[in-house]
């Protein structure tokens, strides 16, 4: 028999995670975006093509161990408890980040990142530990206040890390995003509490149901969608600092990768606010248009972009409009399925998107490795432009479900 649950404090508990994520997000930033500098500066890979193409690598087989461990860790967070998957995120993270400093060669650091990919996961891990200890009125408060930590996290990493690469080298970047991780556990494992009750097991006739299976055909194309988003959002990411250096030229290229993202980060920050408002008013469709089509633009920009000004005004307003998508594209999902059966989907949604990032991490090191940089952001634009009749499409079988209901 199950002890009771002690009363806990969710505003506290909410706050601590907050300030866990900030830290964790920042260590991330501060070392992610430079790693094309990285292997250029220190491992001696120079030509543009090469270049690009271990920089998807070390990208893909992060994404790809991330994706192999994530079932393990959830069936374990549902066995011992969501604080402790949390915990095991942050100091296994803090311990191996700085570890990629002591790497001989592009091997060694992507055999590297694929163990850090394999035992992180805090976005998750504290989304659900947020959600299982938060009265259930304040679901939407608390999800939204943690997800400010994200993009928050973020713009003060890219700008933190482009100044310490820049000034005091990658040993230094590396040390202090472990560190982040490490402060951050701490947070976690001081001043955060959980009510974890172990799950019965779960009903039999659930578990021959197929999890699958009744959806509509609507549905579907709208989960193609989070994959195609997945693809097109993530495609050109890993090569700001090599797109950087080919606009300005070698010199202080951490720094401006970092200020080129911060910017971008603040874009998201502000669309989260703002479409996300729109879509609670307007047909998700109606937002997501526009959104595609202005991102396709800037993504054009980009690519033809010759000064650093031009290149950063550009990427603000591509993830201005393009962080519209995914919670357009929610609400789609939302309005056109059954509320016993949004969980699933849900999360689903969100295995999907993954999807559609690994996959953008592995053809985009194609594309630099035989077109170049630039060509990266033309690709990236037709890859958005792919997402309009794949809405048009999504739009016109839920209109249809609607007239048959």
């Amino acid at each position: 028999m199950n002890a009771p649950a002690r009363e806990i404090n969710w505003k506290k508990n909410l706050f601590f995670l907050w300030l866990s994520q900030i830290l964790s997000m920042a260590g991330f930033a501060a070392v992610m975006p430079f790693i094309p500098i990285y292997l250029r500066d220190h491992l001696h890979i120079e030509d543009e093509q090469m270049r690009g193409l271990w920089v998807s690598a070390f990208n893909f087989f992060g994404l790809f161990s991330f994706c192999l461990s994530s079932p393990l860790w959830g069936v374990l967070a549902d066995k011992y408890g969501r604080k402790l998957m949390l915990l095991r995120a942050n100091y296994v993270s803090g311990f191996l980040f700085p570890c990629l400093i002591l790497a001989p060669n592009v091997i060694v650091l992507i055999i590297i990142r694929f163990f850090i990919s394999a035992f992180s996961g805090t976005v998750t891990a504290a989304q659900t530990l947020v959600v299982t200890n938060t009265p259930e009125a304040h679901h939407g408060f608390a999800l939204g206040t943690l997800s400010t930590a994200l993009w928050s996290g973020n713009m003060v990493g890219f700008l933190a890390g482009g100044l310490i690469v820049n000034y005091f080298g990658f040993a230094c970047a590396f040390t202090i995003c472990g560190i982040m991780y490490l402060v951050g556990g701490i947070l976690v494992q001081f001043f955060v509490d959980e009510n974890f009750v172990r799950a019965e097991n779960p009903r039999r006739e659930e578990k021959k149901q197929g999890m699958l299976s009744g959806f509509s055909t609507g549905i579907w194309i709208i989960l193609l969608l989070f994959v195609m988003m997945g693809v097109a959002r993530r495609f050109d990411e890993p090569y700001i600092a090599m797109m950087v250096e080919k606009i300005h030229g070698m010199e202080n290229t951490a720094s401006y990768t970092g200020w080129i993202s911060a910017l971008a980060a603040a874009g998201g920050i502000l669309s989260g606010v703002l479409i996300g408002r729109l879509c609670d008013r307007y047909s998700p469709q109606k937002i997501a248009l526009p959104s595609l089509l202005v991102s396709a633009a800037t993504m054009l920009l980009q690519a033809y972009a010759m000064s650093l000004t031009l290149f950063g005004g550009a990427r603000f307003l591509n993830f201005l409009a393009a962080g519209g998508l995914e919670p357009a594209f929610q609400t789609m999902l939302s309005r056109s399925s059954p509320e016993s059966r949004r969980g699933v989907l849900f999360g689903l949604a969100s295995s999907l998107r993954m999807i559609g990032i690994l996959l953008s991490s592995l053809f985009g090191g194609v594309v630099i490795y035989f077109f170049g940089t630039r060509n990266i952001f033309l690709v990236g634009a037709f890859l958005f432009l792919l997402l309009v009749p794949t809405l048009f499409l999504a739009a016109k079988y839920i209109d249809n479900t609607k007239q048959q209901n």
